[in-house]
């Protein structure tokens, strides 16, 4: 019995040193690790460290499962790396594949306008089918939201070419502005009354810092690749 005790002393022993061990280099490596990966590391030395010292878990067993699971980590990871390719290319293609659109003619309809420059002019066409609704009038929108300038419209299709200002005259830094057409009803509502579309022909494509592919066409407007409605010789 005193050996069978000595025995059991010496592999407790062990198996409390093989814990110790395992667990310093494993939680060493958890900040850098995922968490699903640290709470593997953990399941792992939890099972190293109570494991019976007289029927030892095999240790090809831990190596089956490090194996089993890097797989797992790796194919997480590929499946991200695919996603973040799929999102940068969502916002209206790569330059390969728009460079195909050089020298074409596109029709677009507009709910912004790009000022390539502050108080570059912006041609447009607005459309507002007849009807009851009265002042009508487009509307350029900062990024707040704000309205900063209004220019006033008829009924019918209306060529214009807006000047890049603001309701005071002061030139617009160069960006992006929603554009919206706006009448108001008989209760005085405010209602959309129109569209806004613009057309041209393509003489450079763009990549802008968000990604999103963006066409400079040949009247001086810059426009967005995935806006096009119409497209032509």
């Amino acid at each position: 019995m005193a050996s069978v005790s000595n025995v059991t002393a010496t592999s407790n022993a062990a198996a409390a040193s093989t814990g110790a061990a395992a667990s310093g280099p494993a939680t060493a490596k958890l900040n850098s690790s995922s968490p699903d990966f640290d709470r593997f590391l953990t399941l792992l030395t939890a099972q190293m460290k109570f494991q019976n010292p007289l029927e030892p878990t095999d240790p090809t067993q831990f190596v089956a499962q490090l194996a089993q699971f890097s797989q797992v980590e790796q194919q997480t990871k590929t499946n991200s790396l695919l996603q973040g390719i799929a999102t940068s290319l969502s916002g209206g293609g790569g330059l390969a594949e728009n460079a195909a659109l050089l020298g074409r003619t596109v029709q677009m309809q507009m709910s912004r306008m790009v000022l390539p420059t502050a108080g570059a002019n912006v041609p447009v066409t607005v459309d507002v089918p007849a009807g009851s609704l009265t002042n009508l009038r487009l509307e350029v929108l900062n990024s707040a939201g704000e309205v900063v300038r209004q220019v006033p419209v008829q009924t019918g299709s209306t060529q214009l070419s807006f000047d890049g200002k603001d309701s005071n005259g002061v030139a617009l830094a160069a960006g992006s502005y929603a554009v919206r057409v706006i009448g108001q009803n008989a209760e005085n509502a405010r209602q959309v009354a129109g569209t806004i579309t613009s057309s041209g022909k393509v003489t450079e494509v763009r990549r802008d810092s968000s990604g999103e592919m963006n066409l400079v066409l040949d009247n001086g407007n810059v426009v967005s690749a995935t806006d096009i409605t119409r497209l032509g010789a």
